[in-house]
Protein backbone atom coordinates (compact mmCIF):
# COMPACT_ATOMS: atom_id res chain seq x y z
CA UNK A 1 0.00 0.00 0.00
CA UNK A 2 1.33 3.52 -0.75
CA UNK A 3 2.21 5.42 1.98
CA UNK A 4 2.08 9.08 2.39
CA UNK A 5 4.81 11.69 4.13
CA UNK A 6 2.15 15.26 5.21
CA UNK A 7 4.28 18.19 5.82
CA UNK A 8 1.84 20.74 7.55
CA UNK A 9 2.86 24.52 8.40
CA UNK A 10 1.00 27.61 8.17
CA UNK A 11 3.08 28.37 5.00
CA UNK A 12 5.91 27.31 2.81
CA UNK A 13 6.16 30.56 1.20
CA UNK A 14 6.30 33.42 4.09
CA UNK A 15 9.06 33.50 6.55
CA UNK A 16 12.29 31.83 7.40
CA UNK A 17 10.62 28.55 9.07
CA UNK A 18 8.17 28.50 5.82
CA UNK A 19 11.79 28.34 3.74
CA UNK A 20 13.15 25.73 5.90
CA UNK A 21 9.48 23.52 6.19
CA UNK A 22 10.21 23.59 2.05
CA UNK A 23 13.71 21.97 1.88
CA UNK A 24 12.93 19.32 4.08
CA UNK A 25 9.63 18.89 1.59
CA UNK A 26 11.98 18.75 -0.97
CA UNK A 27 14.81 16.20 1.00
CA UNK A 28 11.86 13.97 1.68
CA UNK A 29 11.34 13.61 -2.27
CA UNK A 30 13.92 10.51 -2.42
CA UNK A 31 12.61 9.27 0.43
CA UNK A 32 11.79 5.18 -0.37
CA UNK A 33 9.72 4.71 -3.85
CA UNK A 34 6.68 3.55 -1.60
CA UNK A 35 5.99 7.05 -0.31
CA UNK A 36 4.39 9.80 -1.50
CA UNK A 37 4.66 13.64 -0.31
CA UNK A 38 2.32 15.69 0.60
CA UNK A 39 1.57 19.29 1.84
CA UNK A 40 -1.05 21.12 4.17
CA UNK A 41 -0.54 24.59 4.51
CA UNK A 42 -2.68 28.23 4.99
CA UNK A 43 -1.06 29.57 2.07
CA UNK A 44 -4.34 29.26 -0.18
CA UNK A 45 -6.77 29.47 2.82
CA UNK A 46 -10.41 31.36 2.81
CA UNK A 47 -10.97 34.78 4.56
CA UNK A 48 -12.62 33.21 7.68
CA UNK A 49 -9.71 31.50 8.83
CA UNK A 50 -7.81 35.13 8.81
CA UNK A 51 -10.69 36.02 10.96
CA UNK A 52 -10.01 33.36 13.47
CA UNK A 53 -6.37 34.24 13.28
CA UNK A 54 -7.30 37.97 14.36
CA UNK A 55 -9.34 37.03 17.50
CA UNK A 56 -6.46 35.25 18.81
CA UNK A 57 -4.29 38.04 17.76
CA UNK A 58 -6.86 40.56 19.88
CA UNK A 59 -6.64 39.10 22.82
CA UNK A 60 -3.14 38.28 22.82
CA UNK A 61 -2.93 41.81 23.52
CA UNK A 62 -4.50 41.45 26.63
CA UNK A 63 -1.24 40.53 28.53
CA UNK A 64 1.75 42.95 28.28
CA UNK A 65 4.75 40.72 29.47
CA UNK A 66 7.40 43.48 28.18
CA UNK A 67 8.73 40.91 25.38
CA UNK A 68 8.98 42.80 22.43
CA UNK A 69 8.76 39.41 20.19
CA UNK A 70 5.97 37.72 18.11
CA UNK A 71 3.12 35.62 20.58
CA UNK A 72 0.68 33.16 19.71
CA UNK A 73 -2.05 31.92 21.31
CA UNK A 74 -3.20 29.59 18.95
CA UNK A 75 -6.61 28.76 19.87
CA UNK A 76 -7.76 27.36 16.95
CA UNK A 77 -7.32 25.23 14.11
CA UNK A 78 -7.28 24.62 10.50
CA UNK A 79 -10.05 22.35 10.09
CA UNK A 80 -7.60 20.17 7.04
CA UNK A 81 -4.99 19.29 9.46
CA UNK A 82 -7.34 17.86 12.19
CA UNK A 83 -9.39 16.50 9.71
CA UNK A 84 -6.33 14.21 8.22
CA UNK A 85 -5.17 13.47 12.10
CA UNK A 86 -8.56 11.40 12.21
CA UNK A 87 -6.63 8.64 9.79
CA UNK A 88 -2.78 8.62 9.54
CA UNK A 89 -2.11 4.95 9.70
CA UNK A 90 -0.60 5.18 6.51
CA UNK A 91 1.01 8.11 6.69
CA UNK A 92 4.08 10.33 8.71
CA UNK A 93 3.08 13.83 9.92
CA UNK A 94 5.95 16.40 9.90
CA UNK A 95 4.88 19.51 11.72
CA UNK A 96 6.66 22.89 10.91
CA UNK A 97 5.66 26.14 12.20
CA UNK A 98 1.99 25.29 12.62
CA UNK A 99 1.40 29.06 14.82
CA UNK A 100 -1.33 31.76 13.43
CA UNK A 101 -3.77 29.32 14.50
CA UNK A 102 -2.49 26.68 12.15
CA UNK A 103 -2.76 24.15 14.70
CA UNK A 104 -4.67 24.84 17.92
CA UNK A 105 -3.14 23.73 21.37
CA UNK A 106 -6.86 22.34 22.38
CA UNK A 107 -5.79 20.13 19.47
CA UNK A 108 -1.92 18.55 20.34
CA UNK A 109 -3.54 15.60 22.10
CA UNK A 110 -4.76 14.90 17.96
CA UNK A 111 -1.22 14.71 17.11
CA UNK A 112 -1.04 10.90 15.55
CA UNK A 113 1.62 8.43 17.20
CA UNK A 114 4.78 8.56 15.05
CA UNK A 115 4.38 12.17 14.10
CA UNK A 116 7.82 14.53 13.76
CA UNK A 117 7.51 17.84 15.08
CA UNK A 118 10.10 20.64 14.01
CA UNK A 119 10.95 23.36 16.53
CA UNK A 120 11.35 26.60 14.17
CA UNK A 121 11.39 28.87 17.42
CA UNK A 122 11.10 28.30 21.32
CA UNK A 123 6.99 28.25 21.60
CA UNK A 124 6.32 24.55 22.02
CA UNK A 125 8.28 24.92 24.90
CA UNK A 126 7.64 28.39 26.40
CA UNK A 127 4.25 29.66 26.80
CA UNK A 128 2.85 32.15 24.08
CA UNK A 129 5.90 34.22 23.54
CA UNK A 130 8.03 32.49 20.42
CA UNK A 131 11.23 33.18 22.32
CA UNK A 132 11.84 33.35 26.22
CA UNK A 133 12.70 36.91 27.34
CA UNK A 134 16.63 37.27 26.45
CA UNK A 135 17.00 39.36 30.25
CA UNK A 136 14.61 37.14 32.37
CA UNK A 137 16.72 34.49 34.45
CA UNK A 138 14.08 32.94 35.99
CA UNK A 139 14.01 30.78 33.03
CA UNK A 140 10.50 29.40 33.00
CA UNK A 141 10.62 27.08 30.55
CA UNK A 142 12.79 25.31 32.67
CA UNK A 143 11.13 25.81 36.19
CA UNK A 144 7.77 26.49 35.20
CA UNK A 145 5.52 29.19 35.52
CA UNK A 146 3.37 30.42 37.73
CA UNK A 147 0.23 32.14 37.38
CA UNK A 148 1.78 35.65 39.35
CA UNK A 149 4.55 37.10 37.70
CA UNK A 150 6.79 40.26 38.11
CA UNK A 151 6.39 42.65 35.51
CA UNK A 152 3.63 40.88 33.39
CA UNK A 153 0.15 43.13 33.47
CA UNK A 154 -3.34 41.92 31.93
CA UNK A 155 -4.27 38.25 31.01
CA UNK A 156 -1.54 36.02 31.98
CA UNK A 157 -1.57 34.21 28.52
CA UNK A 158 2.47 32.79 28.94
CA UNK A 159 1.27 31.09 32.10
CA UNK A 160 -2.27 29.41 30.92
CA UNK A 161 -0.84 28.34 27.23
CA UNK A 162 2.21 26.44 28.85
CA UNK A 163 -0.21 24.95 30.72
CA UNK A 164 -2.33 23.62 27.85
CA UNK A 165 1.19 22.63 26.30
CA UNK A 166 2.18 21.20 29.49
CA UNK A 167 -1.10 18.97 30.02
CA UNK A 168 -0.97 17.73 25.80
CA UNK A 169 2.78 16.53 25.78
CA UNK A 170 4.42 16.04 28.59
CA UNK A 171 3.30 12.18 28.74
CA UNK A 172 3.61 11.66 25.44
CA UNK A 173 6.31 9.50 24.29
CA UNK A 174 4.60 8.73 20.72
CA UNK A 175 6.58 12.03 18.96
CA UNK A 176 9.84 12.79 17.83
CA UNK A 177 10.91 16.33 17.99
CA UNK A 178 13.85 18.00 16.10
CA UNK A 179 15.88 21.50 16.93
CA UNK A 180 17.87 23.19 14.33
CA UNK A 181 20.50 23.72 16.97
CA UNK A 182 22.56 22.53 19.89
CA UNK A 183 21.62 25.90 21.53
CA UNK A 184 17.94 24.97 20.91
CA UNK A 185 18.56 20.99 21.45
CA UNK A 186 19.80 22.05 25.59
CA UNK A 187 17.24 24.46 26.08
CA UNK A 188 14.26 21.99 24.71
CA UNK A 189 15.43 19.18 26.84
CA UNK A 190 15.57 21.20 30.40
CA UNK A 191 12.47 22.66 29.44
CA UNK A 192 9.53 21.11 31.47
CA UNK A 193 7.08 20.02 28.34
CA UNK A 194 9.89 18.67 26.55
CA UNK A 195 12.74 17.00 29.40
CA UNK A 196 11.13 13.43 29.33
CA UNK A 197 10.83 13.43 25.26
CA UNK A 198 12.61 12.51 22.37
CA UNK A 199 14.64 15.73 20.54
CA UNK A 200 16.99 15.54 18.15
CA UNK A 201 19.42 18.18 16.66
CA UNK A 202 18.55 18.48 13.15
CA UNK A 203 20.01 21.70 11.28
CA UNK A 204 18.14 23.09 8.50
CA UNK A 205 19.30 21.78 5.13
CA UNK A 206 21.66 24.74 3.27
CA UNK A 207 21.88 23.77 -0.72
CA UNK A 208 25.89 24.04 -1.28
CA UNK A 209 25.48 23.65 -4.97
CA UNK A 210 23.63 27.16 -4.83
CA UNK A 211 25.05 28.89 -2.18
CA UNK A 212 28.44 28.52 -3.71
CA UNK A 213 31.18 31.15 -4.32
CA UNK A 214 30.10 33.17 -8.11
CA UNK A 215 32.39 33.89 -10.34
CA UNK A 216 34.52 36.78 -10.50
CA UNK A 217 33.70 38.49 -13.87
CA UNK A 218 29.72 38.53 -12.25
CA UNK A 219 30.99 39.53 -8.77
CA UNK A 220 32.27 42.91 -10.36
CA UNK A 221 29.17 43.26 -12.35
CA UNK A 222 27.48 43.41 -9.37
CA UNK A 223 29.61 45.86 -7.71
CA UNK A 224 29.33 47.98 -10.77
CA UNK A 225 25.72 47.83 -10.81
CA UNK A 226 25.41 49.38 -6.87
CA UNK A 227 27.84 51.64 -7.29
CA UNK A 228 30.37 49.62 -5.41
CA UNK A 229 34.36 50.35 -6.06
CA UNK A 230 36.96 47.49 -6.22
CA UNK A 231 38.22 48.38 -3.26
CA UNK A 232 36.03 49.32 -1.63
CA UNK A 233 35.00 47.22 1.58
CA UNK A 234 31.21 46.35 1.60
CA UNK A 235 29.17 45.32 5.18
CA UNK A 236 26.33 43.02 4.47
CA UNK A 237 22.87 42.54 6.54
CA UNK A 238 19.99 41.06 5.77
CA UNK A 239 16.84 39.91 7.42
CA UNK A 240 13.27 39.18 6.66
CA UNK A 241 11.08 41.52 7.45
CA UNK A 242 14.23 43.77 7.19
CA UNK A 243 15.09 46.34 9.66
CA UNK A 244 11.84 46.05 11.59
CA UNK A 245 12.37 43.07 12.99
CA UNK A 246 13.99 43.48 16.42
CA UNK A 247 15.78 40.64 17.24
CA UNK A 248 17.83 40.97 14.23
CA UNK A 249 19.68 43.79 15.89
CA UNK A 250 19.60 46.66 14.18
CA UNK A 251 19.67 48.69 16.84
CA UNK A 252 22.93 47.47 17.78
CA UNK A 253 24.46 47.64 14.03
CA UNK A 254 23.78 51.15 14.01
CA UNK A 255 25.24 51.88 17.04
CA UNK A 256 28.21 50.38 15.82
CA UNK A 257 28.17 51.69 12.85
CA UNK A 258 28.23 55.09 14.53
CA UNK A 259 31.26 53.82 16.94
CA UNK A 260 32.70 52.68 13.83
CA UNK A 261 32.45 55.93 12.00
CA UNK A 262 33.87 57.68 15.03
CA UNK A 263 37.46 55.45 14.61
CA UNK A 264 37.83 55.91 10.69
CA UNK A 265 39.11 59.30 8.82
CA UNK A 266 36.99 60.55 6.19
CA UNK A 267 38.66 59.09 3.44
CA UNK A 268 38.43 55.86 5.08
CA UNK A 269 34.96 56.00 5.55
CA UNK A 270 34.05 56.94 1.96
CA UNK A 271 35.38 53.18 0.98
CA UNK A 272 33.00 51.21 3.87
CA UNK A 273 29.72 50.52 2.25
CA UNK A 274 26.55 48.92 3.66
CA UNK A 275 24.01 47.13 1.05
CA UNK A 276 21.03 45.28 3.33
CA UNK A 277 18.07 43.09 2.09
CA UNK A 278 14.63 41.37 3.02
CA UNK A 279 13.22 45.16 3.53
CA UNK A 280 11.76 47.69 1.54
CA UNK A 281 14.16 49.68 -1.24
CA UNK A 282 16.25 52.72 -0.26
CA UNK A 283 18.67 54.21 -0.39
CA UNK A 284 20.91 56.62 2.20
CA UNK A 285 23.50 57.71 4.77
CA UNK A 286 24.23 55.94 7.84
CA UNK A 287 26.95 57.84 10.21
CA UNK A 288 28.70 58.84 6.98
CA UNK A 289 28.46 55.85 5.44
CA UNK A 290 26.79 55.35 1.84
CA UNK A 291 23.81 52.68 2.10
CA UNK A 292 21.53 50.21 -0.45
CA UNK A 293 19.18 48.70 0.56
CA UNK A 294 17.99 46.46 -2.11
CA UNK A 295 14.89 44.99 -0.89
CA UNK A 296 13.26 41.06 -0.72
CA UNK A 297 15.24 38.83 -2.55
CA UNK A 298 13.51 35.69 -3.64
CA UNK A 299 16.13 33.98 -6.13
CA UNK A 300 18.45 31.83 -4.05
CA UNK A 301 20.79 32.38 -6.95
CA UNK A 302 20.53 36.01 -6.84
CA UNK A 303 21.24 36.12 -3.29
CA UNK A 304 24.26 33.57 -3.55
CA UNK A 305 25.69 36.61 -5.47
CA UNK A 306 24.71 39.13 -3.75
CA UNK A 307 26.76 37.05 -0.52
CA UNK A 308 29.51 36.31 -2.91
CA UNK A 309 29.62 39.98 -4.09
CA UNK A 310 30.36 41.74 -0.26
CA UNK A 311 33.08 41.88 2.07
CA UNK A 312 31.54 40.65 4.73
CA UNK A 313 28.10 39.75 6.19
CA UNK A 314 26.96 41.47 9.73
CA UNK A 315 24.61 38.96 11.75
CA UNK A 316 23.90 41.16 14.78
CA UNK A 317 21.03 39.39 16.01
CA UNK A 318 19.40 38.95 19.89
CA UNK A 319 18.91 35.04 19.00
CA UNK A 320 18.65 32.67 16.02
CA UNK A 321 17.38 29.52 16.38
CA UNK A 322 19.45 28.49 13.16
CA UNK A 323 21.40 30.97 11.17
CA UNK A 324 19.75 31.06 7.85
CA UNK A 325 22.06 34.20 6.69
CA UNK A 326 25.07 33.27 8.54
CA UNK A 327 24.94 29.60 7.00
CA UNK A 328 24.57 30.97 3.47
CA UNK A 329 27.08 33.50 3.28
CA UNK A 330 29.49 31.28 4.38
CA UNK A 331 28.68 28.60 1.89
CA UNK A 332 29.18 31.00 -0.29
CA UNK A 333 32.99 31.79 0.75
CA UNK A 334 32.04 35.31 3.15
CA UNK A 335 32.95 35.20 6.21
CA UNK A 336 30.51 36.20 8.95
CA UNK A 337 30.42 38.76 11.67
CA UNK A 338 28.07 38.03 14.65
CA UNK A 339 27.33 38.00 18.48
CA UNK A 340 28.26 34.74 20.44
CA UNK A 341 24.88 33.83 20.96
CA UNK A 342 22.33 30.93 20.47
CA UNK A 343 22.27 29.25 16.86
CA UNK A 344 24.82 31.12 15.10
CA UNK A 345 27.55 28.90 17.81
CA UNK A 346 27.29 25.98 15.04
CA UNK A 347 27.78 28.53 11.98
CA UNK A 348 30.63 30.13 12.85
CA UNK A 349 33.97 29.84 14.37
CA UNK A 350 35.76 32.49 15.92
CA UNK A 351 38.72 33.85 13.83
CA UNK A 352 38.41 30.61 11.50
CA UNK A 353 34.97 31.31 9.28
CA UNK A 354 34.86 35.25 11.16
CA UNK A 355 34.37 37.06 13.61
CA UNK A 356 32.24 37.06 17.22
CA UNK A 357 31.71 39.53 19.33
CA UNK A 358 31.02 39.96 22.77
CA UNK A 359 26.80 39.27 23.42
CA UNK A 360 24.83 42.48 22.73
CA UNK A 361 28.33 44.63 22.91
CA UNK A 362 28.26 47.83 20.58
CA UNK A 363 31.84 48.36 21.21
CA UNK A 364 32.82 44.71 20.44
CA UNK A 365 30.67 44.61 17.53
CA UNK A 366 32.29 47.52 15.85
CA UNK A 367 35.75 46.43 16.69
CA UNK A 368 35.07 43.53 15.14
CA UNK A 369 34.11 45.37 12.12
CA UNK A 370 37.27 47.34 12.09
CA UNK A 371 39.37 44.27 12.77
CA UNK A 372 38.04 42.94 9.19
CA UNK A 373 38.53 46.35 7.64
CA UNK A 374 41.96 45.93 8.64
CA UNK A 375 42.57 42.25 7.28
CA UNK A 376 43.86 41.65 3.59
CA UNK A 377 41.51 40.35 1.15
CA UNK A 378 44.02 37.25 1.34
CA UNK A 379 42.90 36.64 4.95
CA UNK A 380 39.51 37.17 4.68
CA UNK A 381 39.44 34.62 1.79
CA UNK A 382 40.98 32.43 3.78
CA UNK A 383 38.06 32.39 6.82
CA UNK A 384 35.27 32.01 3.66
CA UNK A 385 36.98 29.10 2.90
CA UNK A 386 36.74 27.89 5.97
CA UNK A 387 33.51 28.52 6.53
CA UNK A 388 32.40 27.01 2.96
CA UNK A 389 33.78 23.56 4.07
CA UNK A 390 32.61 23.58 7.58
CA UNK A 391 29.13 24.36 6.29
CA UNK A 392 29.44 21.68 3.48
CA UNK A 393 30.51 18.85 5.83
CA UNK A 394 27.70 19.86 8.79
CA UNK A 395 24.80 21.52 6.45
CA UNK A 396 24.45 20.46 3.16
CA UNK A 397 22.08 18.69 1.68
CA UNK A 398 23.46 15.05 1.35
CA UNK A 399 24.41 15.36 5.20
CA UNK A 400 20.52 16.70 6.59
CA UNK A 401 19.44 13.88 4.26
CA UNK A 402 21.20 11.01 6.31
CA UNK A 403 20.15 12.20 9.31
CA UNK A 404 16.32 13.07 8.30
CA UNK A 405 16.09 9.64 6.74
CA UNK A 406 17.18 7.74 10.15
CA UNK A 407 14.40 10.24 11.93
CA UNK A 408 11.89 9.25 9.32
CA UNK A 409 12.79 5.77 9.75
CA UNK A 410 12.67 6.19 13.43
CA UNK A 411 9.17 7.79 13.21
CA UNK A 412 7.53 4.96 10.80
CA UNK A 413 8.93 1.98 13.36
CA UNK A 414 7.40 4.33 16.18
CA UNK A 415 4.01 4.85 14.61
CA UNK A 416 3.74 1.11 13.96
CA UNK A 417 4.98 0.36 17.85
CA UNK A 418 1.80 2.69 19.26
CA UNK A 419 -0.81 1.79 16.85
CA UNK A 420 -0.34 -2.23 17.39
Amino acid sequence: MKKTIRFMSFSFHKGGAAIAAKKFFELSLGYGENYSIKFITQDDAYRIYLIKRLVSFFLQKLQCDCNPIKHSLNLFSYPPIVKFFKNTSSSICHLHWVNNDTLSVFDFDKIPPGSILTLHDEWLYCGSEHYYKITDENYDFKNGYSFFKKNVFGIHWNYIIWEIKKNKLTHRKDLIYTVPSTWMLERAKSSVILKESDVRYLPNPIDTDVFTPSLSGDVADFRVKNTFDKDDFVFCFGAIGGKKNILKGVVFLEDALQALSKSLSDEIKKKIKLIDFGGSVAKSDIFGFSSISVGHISDSKELALLYSSVDCVVVPSMVESFGQVAAESLSCGTPVLCFDTSGLRDIVKHKHSGLIAEAFSVQSLADCMLALIGMSPDERKAMGRVGREHVVSQFSYPVIREKYFKILDDAESLQKRFLK
